[in-house]
């Protein structure tokens, strides 16, 4: 399951990230035929690897060996379908016609949920030519079609998160946002919001999605209750999950609230184990909320999140340092366009695939061992939890030494279990190992963030940023000269730049354009008001400044005007003028107040001046 929501991780990054450019990479009938071809090849290579594991099935193979094989192979197969998708995505920019979806466009759930339902095709196909080698290792009595139908429901609630985001920024745009919801920290406190209550909410929903029932009264859910609360645990309630047909051997919890917090039990499972090996196997599971790994997860999400959103900026900015990479940036066709996505996401899947499947995967392996240790010292020993380890193992196709990124094998379990048994110092030294770990990481990850932070505004990254909005606005000018915008944010650039004649040119010839237009009104008031002689023009910054307000009073507006008036000795209006766009854009505070106190001191050091010549 961890495994595939990286799967889909990777595949919504590849396909938000392609842009699909004004033209089409092959016409539309081309383009149909190829991605046929290329899924009938996808189907075959599916159908050829499984009929080989099943053709060593008949031939008698070791079940340990089967197993091992055919869970490799799915994995190996979910990662062929990423490339498959990669391909339909990049190669023949099938994108381009997937925007003539009504609302494909407007809506992000609508358009990413296209792309993912490509992917799910994909995987579709591979777990079809799958069932038959299932059906052996395990001995099931699982018909296809609720294998099928199985596979989608667990899909379904790995996918659940992302609609439940996805919809409500959807749904966001139709909502009139204050001016602190639309700054990013009000964008974080939102989206930090609506993940804390989907994280408390969602197991609610996620258990109907499944299909999952309360378990009937009977003795055995009687010993279960009585077992946790004997042990003050609290729970909403003991669920048959109806996994594969209920048939799979195995259990979990879900929710952090006590009244929406479920243990989920499938069928299989409670056939298998005696009710004492049942109950060192909820143990376990209270061993995860005890040891608060649900939200150390979302921990881990969230600080990658942030991490992520702090270093993306800079990697785009680095990689337009290069006039190849900007070269196609720039252009139309899909062809440069498919470069340019492709070069921008490879960095960031390195990134995710080295955090969540090596250090994610690392926390995920300990905190496992931690609900292990947890299940032991609760009963009192581990033989109980050790047996239904077993049970589970041979139940499962003897997967005793089956490798995973997420969880040590059965076998590698059952071992430290031993030891710690006989050494309870192996416990205490697990725990300083985990959480020693856990500090060291999110330590790394914040001085990332903040370096991150601290790098994007120096001066050296605000002139690569310059140098780069000089260069793009040149080539949109050569493309595009009858748009005074265009004029209007290079004449702001060269500016910056502090190429202040160049600028002044480019603004006087834009306004012939557009004299109207309140961007280039406010960038030549600015350069009038803030440029040193022969360009210092204190009267004519006033001027245009005041004539850029009364078409848009926007703050950056009102700060050019405050600007215009300290030019000009209005000191008083200038202070006045800040006050009207700190309060607008109170997310600018500090550079505000850094104005504002400009002004006081020019206030208060003409009101001493006008003093002292009063008394001479």
């Amino acid at each position: 399951m961890y495994s595939q929501l990286i799967y889909f991780i990777v595949a919504l990054m590849l396909f938000s990230i392609q842009q699909p450019g004004h033209k089409a990479s092959f016409p539309p009938l081309p383009t149909l035929l190829a991605a046929m071809g290329i899924v009938l090849l996808y189907t075959s290579l599916c159908r050829a690897a499984f009929r080989r594991l099943l053709f060593a099935a008949w031939q008698d193979a070791p079940q340990s060996a089967l197993s091992y094989r055919y869970h490799r192979m799915q994995s190996r197969l979910s990662i062929v379908a990423i490339g498959v998708f990669a391909l339909l995505v990049y190669f023949l920019n099938i994108k381009f016609y997937l925007q003539l979806i009504p609302g494909f466009q407007k809506f992000l759930t609508l358009s990413e949920a296209s792309g993912l339902a490509i992917y799910l095709l994909l995987l579709g196909i591979m777990w079809f030519f799958s069932y038959p080698v299932y059906r052996h290792i395990t001995r099931s009595e699982l018909g296809i079609t609720e294998f099928m139908k199985g596979q989608f429901s667990l899909q379904a609630a790995i996918l659940f998160p992302w609609f439940f985001l996805s919809g409500l920024l959807d749904l966001s745009e139709f909502v009139e946002a204050t001016s602190f919801l639309k700054s990013d920290s009000g964008q974080g406190v939102s989206l930090l919001i609506i993940l804390l209550t989907f994280i408390l909410f969602a197991p609610f929903f996620i258990v109907r999605l499944w299909g999952c029932r309360p378990l009937p009264q009977s003795p055995l859910r009687e010993e279960l209750e009585g077992f946790i609360h004997a042990h003050r645990f609290k729970i909403g309630n003991f669920l048959h999950w109806p996994l594969l047909g209920g048939e799979m051997p195995t259990a979990g919890i879900m929710g952090i609230l006590p009244r929406l917090r479920y243990i989920l039990i499938t069928r299989g499972l409670i056939s298998l184990l005696s009710i004492d090996e049942l109950k060192a196997v909820v143990a376990h599971e209270m061993g995860h909320v005890r040891r608060h790994h649900l939200l150390f997860y979302l921990l881990f999400f969230l600080s990658y999140s942030v991490m992520l959103y702090s270093l993306s900026d800079l990697l785009l900015l680095a990689l337009f340092r290069s006039d190849a990479f900007l070269g196609w940036a720039l252009k139309d066709d899909a062809i440069h366009l498919t470069l340019f996505s492709a070069m921008y996401s490879i960095p960031i899947l390195v990134l995710m695939v080295v955090y969540f499947r090596y250090i994610f995967g690392f926390f995920l392996r300990n905190s496992e061992r931690q609900a292990d240790l947890y299940a032991m010292q609760l009963i009192g020993h581990p033989y109980t939890l050790i047996a239904s380890l077993k049970k589970i193992a041979v139940q499962s196709g003897h997967i005793e030494d089956l490798p995973s990124w997420h969880h040590f094998s059965i076998r590698q379990r059952v071992e430290f279990l031993l030891r710690s048994h006989e050494d309870p110092t192996l416990v205490t030294r697990h725990h300083r190992k985990l959480y020693g770990m856990a500090a060291l990481l999110f330590t790394t990850m914040a001085a990332i963030t903040f370096g991150a932070g601290h790098v994007e505004d120096s001066s050296l990254v605000k002139n690569w940023r310059a140098d780069l909005q000089v260069e793009i606005l040149t080539e949109e000018i050569l493309r595009k000269p009858e748009n005074p915008e265009f004029y209007a944010a290079y004449g702001g650039a060269l500016l910056e730049k502090g190429r202040i004649a160049e600028a002044e040119t480019v603004l006087l010839k834009a306004m012939e354009k557009s004299p109207r237009n309140p961007t280039i009104l406010n960038n030549l008031a600015w350069l009038y008001a803030t440029s040193p002689p022969p360009h210092f023009d204190p009267a004519r910054a006033l001027e245009l400044a005041l004539a850029a307000v009364a078409l848009e009073p926007a703050p950056h507006a009102l700060d050019t005007l405050a600007e215009a008036y300290h030019a000009t000795g209005h000191h008083q209006e200038a202070l006045q003028t800040i006050e009207r766009a700190l309060a607008a854009d109170p997310e600018n505070k500090a550079y505000f107040q850094g104005q504002r106190q400009k002004f006081l001191r020019a206030l208060e050091s003409s009101q001493k001046t006008t003093a002292e010549e009063s008394d001479k």
